[in-house]
């Protein structure tokens, strides 16, 4: 049997600490350690090694030093990916995202590059190892939700529009992110007393990105393509803000998108807990 046939391969970024953590502990519990092989992508390598200690050094569990801000980092890991294992992928978990409440132009910069940007260009980049009726599933927030109900009506529109394209998207990005500096967030639509705005918006154009990458990619081998939240969970990112959830729930809402039947799920869409959300106002935007 070949190794493409013996084990499923599954790669995590963010996955040395928090939910990502939770997420490959729960995937050794339930899979078997040939059926199933957990790339386990982190920026740090040392803090990957201590996790991969952590987990008591499984076996069917791989370092990959990955840094999704970096296109570079992507660039070194897909040639790794290339020539340990042979370049196949069937899951992907984009997990790894920053958090904070400032209001700066540096600050979204930042945030957007790893929350969005980084997501959007590894996923054009690993498109091409994915193996037939493979998954990519980007790790969202309900807060895109939020700030997208509390924007312009035309604003909302946009973004959650069954013709936006990457262009048109990213154009709105950098649209939002020139407001901050201009200080017009509101003669743009947006709503400047939104709580955790940038991180939002970050959240919400991501959550388009998946409906625009299922629209454009998954008749190519069959891909699904799902955003989910883990919920508000008690993490170093979250530090000490209340009625927070344990990373395991978390995990297990991005383990549903990973197991499911593919026919339980809608491409495209948003989940929680094995629940398809609302991206906005009650309505769900799917193709």
């Amino acid at each position: 049997m070949s190794f493409e046939e013996e084990q499923r391969i599954i790669l995590i970024t963010g996955a040395n600490r928090g939910i990502g953590v939770a997420l490959v502990k729960k995937l050794l519990k339930e899979f078997p350690s040939d059926s199933t092989l957990i790339l386990l992508g982190c920026r740090d390598l040392k803090k990957g090694e201590d996790a991969f200690i952590q987990l008591n050094s499984p076996s069917n569990v791989k370092l990959l030093q990955l840094d999704t801000s970096s296109r570079e980092s992507i660039i070194r890991a897909i040639d790794q990916i290339k020539q340990l294992y042979d370049g196949k992928l069937d899951v992907i978990v984009n997990n790894a995202g920053i958090f904070t409440t400032e209001m700066t132009v540096n600050v979204a910069r930042e945030l957007f590059n790893t929350n969005y940007y980084g997501i959007k260009i590894f996923n054009e980049y690993l498109i091409s190892l994915m193996r037939e009726n493979g998954r990519i599933i980007n790790v969202s927030s309900r807060v895109g939700s939020i700030v997208l109900q509390e924007m312009s009506k035309s604003l909302q529109d946009k973004y959650t529009s069954s013709t936006l394209t990457k262009s048109q998207l990213d154009k709105l990005v950098e649209d939002f992110i020139s407001s901050i500096e201009k200080n017009n967030l509101e003669s743009l639509g947006y709503n400047p007393k939104s709580d955790f705005l940038i991180y939002g918006i970050t959240k919400a154009a991501l959550n388009a990105l998946t409906q625009i990458e299922a629209r454009e990619s998954s008749s190519r081998k069959n891909l699904l393509f799902v955003s989910v939240t883990p919920g508000l969970c008690a993490t170093d990112m979250t530090r000490d803000m209340p009625n927070t959830r344990p990373p395991e729930l978390g995990a297990d809402s991005i383990f549903y998108v990973i197991n499911t039947t593919r026919d339980q799920l809608k491409n495209g869409a948003f989940y929680r807990d094995g629940q398809q959300l609302p991206l906005i106002n009650g309505s769900i935007i799917i193709n």
